[in-house]
């Protein structure tokens, strides 16, 4: 039976194509996302299911583009209350949740075989964001206020679903941007050429 492998757009899709891997568009952002990767779990059932693409490197997480981020947990930063100074939780007593952790046996094992094949994968929390910082101040506040190395649009959203839905989630992504320079533009020919890699990796590694 193929990997579950689940991709924000066609972006991330286009470098995936022939390899055999049971692929699906979820769309971009948070709301999309989460709906999509929900529905594929009720459809198919999987014990386990992998969301990958591209994400941006926070400036002081010495990532570039190109390297490969293993997500620990997802916090959703673009939730609470925001001050002039500061944000904060909601208030104690609301049922709202901005943490999924995606640490698990799994987990392990996905950066034990990236290791093992010259990868050199960062494991850590990530950041999902509704909108994509292209301001330098948002993205350090953001770094320092919940200790992130990398940021994307989706994981969050699809942790839920999975935590739901019963599924272990895998969350492998590749750096397509560097957050302390939002002149520049995303690279995905570099980015996308190492996801592919990445992915030949585990369907050659995973048993």
């Amino acid at each position: 039976m193929s990997l579950l492998v689940l991709v924000p757009s066609e972006v991330e899709a286009k470098f995936l194509e022939g390899l055999p891997l049971d692929l699906h568009i979820i769309g971009i952002g948070p709301v999309d996302a989460a709906l999509s990767s929900y529905e594929i779990f009720l459809e198919k059932r999987p014990n386990l299911a992998f969301l990958t693409g591209f994400s941006g490197a926070y400036p002081k997480s010495n990532l570039q583009v190109g390297d490969v981020v293993v997500a620990t947990c997802e916090k959703f930063v673009d939730f609470g209350r925001k001050y002039e100074t500061h944000l904060t939780p909601l208030p104690e007593g609301i049922p709202a949740w901005d943490y999924c952790p995606l640490t698990h046996v799994f987990t392990e094992k996905l950066i034990y075989i990236l290791e093992l094949n010259g990868f050199d994968p960062q494991g850590g929390p990530l950041a999902t964001v509704c909108s994509a910082s292209y301001d330098l101040q948002r993205a350090l506040f953001i770094e320092e206020k919940f200790q992130v190395v990398a940021e994307n649009m989706e994981g969050f959203g699809v942790g839920r679903a999975a935590r739901r839905a019963k599924v272990f989630l895998l969350e492998v992504r590749v750096i397509s941007n560097l957050l302390s320079e939002p002149e520049k533009e995303w690279d995905f020919e570099r980015a996308g050429k190492r996801l592919r890699e990445v992915w030949e990796c585990i369907l050659r590694e995973w048993k």
